[in-house]
Formats: structure tokens, sequence, C-alpha cells
């Protein structure tokens, strides 16, 4: 059980400059009354009891679909690999929801999306697309989750969904981009995520899921989604990292 005490702010790279942020002090924390979780954006360094706290909870919930191999628990709880993480904690003070990122990447050969499509005449494809866009930055969003016990789980997902900006933002990024089944990154879409059609689904981690790739892209973020959402993710950005977005397009 986390009980959540007083966090030191995130350092920011001094290339995290999209969207023509402005430098200021600001929380690592925000409050999502849709969902009645806190959202807390941290590192693993910073915050190791919730990173482990996290992990187990992602752990526990793969484990229940029988997809363990696809987290891979053991490899990541270092947290070496892990550049960001969000954790939402329920009123108990449990974890019921949660995504990492990893990156900025340097070869496309870093992505675990290699892995998921190997076999898959689209391999090359999935390639192409993260080696071309390196130069700009970017991000994988791994190991997301929502727990089967979480009171609102749809609200949950759609607060994942918006995770894309503040780590654009903390990490430099221009892109992120993720990679899981059919029916969650459709969920995903409104946060912004676009689904790659082009490239054909892959059968990861078995034969009963549809794993697909979608991508956030930092300069058009704001005309992938409805108004009403934009100002949702300029002002958790906001929150979450301390940097004032400028929203105008």
């Amino acid at each position: 059980m986390t009980v959540l005490a007083p966090l030191s702010p995130l350092t920011l790279p001094a290339r995290a400059t999209g969207f023509a942020t402005r430098a200021s002090r600001g929380a690592t924390r925000l409050e999502d009354r849709a969902s009645g979780t806190t959202l807390v954006m941290s590192t693993p360094a910073m915050d190791r009891a919730l990173w482990e706290e996290y992990l187990d909870a992602a752990d526990a919930s793969y484990s229940r679909h029988g997809v363990s191999v696809a987290l891979d628990a053991a490899r990541v709880r270092d947290g070496r690999d892990t550049a960001v993480f969000f954790a939402a904690v329920d009123r108990s003070g449990a974890v019921v929801a949660g995504v990492r990122g990893q990156g900025p990447y340097l070869s496309a050969q870093q992505s675990h999306a290699l892995v998921e499509w190997e076999g898959n005449a689209d391999r090359s494809k999935v390639e192409a697309l993260i080696s071309d866009r390196l130069h700009d930055g970017v991000v994988e969003m791994k190991s997301a989750f929502v727990s089967a016990s979480a009171e609102s789980p749809g609200a949950l997902s759609a607060l994942l969904s918006r995770t894309a900006l503040p780590t654009m933002v903390f990490t430099g990024a221009r892109f992120v981009m993720a990679t899981a089944a059919d029916h969650v990154l459709r969920r995903w879409e409104s946060g912004g995520g676009r689904v790659v059609d082009s490239i054909a689904p892959a059968a990861y981690p078995d034969e009963r899921y549809r794993t697909r790739m979608m991508w956030w892209d930092r300069d058009s973020l704001y005309r992938d989604v409805t108004p009403d959402v934009w100002d949702h993710i300029a002002s958790e950005t906001e929150m979450l990292t301390g940097r004032d977005i400028v929203r105008a397009a």
C-alpha cells in the first residue's frame, strides 16, 4: 500500500522544450476526479518503493491474463531502462493502473516491437518507422495496465492515454510509441495516439492477441484530440512537469 509523501520536483532535461514551454517549478502528481485516483509521475531512482508497487501490480495484472512474458518484470525491475513511470494510486493506497516510458532510443533495435513482429512480413516496416523518427526522439510506453479491481477502468485507460505529452516534455522526445492489443490501443486513441493501420497485427504474446503499433506526435497532438481532451492534457502536463504549455495552435 502506498502512502503518498511529498516528492521533489522532477529534474527536467535542458532540451525538453516542446510546445515552447517555459521552465517553472511544479508538482509530480495530480488528482484525477474521473478515476478517483492520484496520478504520480516519477522515476525508479526517485521513488523506489512506488516503482516496486507499480511493477508488482502490473505483474499481477499480466499474470492474470497469462501474458507475463510481455511484461518481463525480472528484466525491467532494476529500472535502468525506464526514463519515467506513471502510477495511479486509489484512495486505499493501492496502485491500480500505470505505465512506464523507456528511451529516447538511439537505435530501433532497442525497441521491443522488433521482438513482437519477429517472423512477420511487416517487421521491416516497424523498424523503418522507428528509425525514421529517432532524430526527433522516440520514447516507448511499456508495461501499461489497469487493475481488474479498479473502480473506474475506463477513466483510468483515458488517464493513461494522456501521459504521452508529459513524457515528451520530460524526455524531450517528439514521438511516443506503444504496442498493445488492438482493443487496448483503440481506447487510447482518445488521448491522441494513432494506430498504424498499414502494419499488419502481430500475434503477440500469443495467437489470442492482435498486437498493433500506435504513435503520438508532439507536433500534431493538439489536432489529434478534441478541444476538451487537449485542455485536460495541457493542464495535466503543466501540473506533472512544471512546464507551462502554450496552448494556442
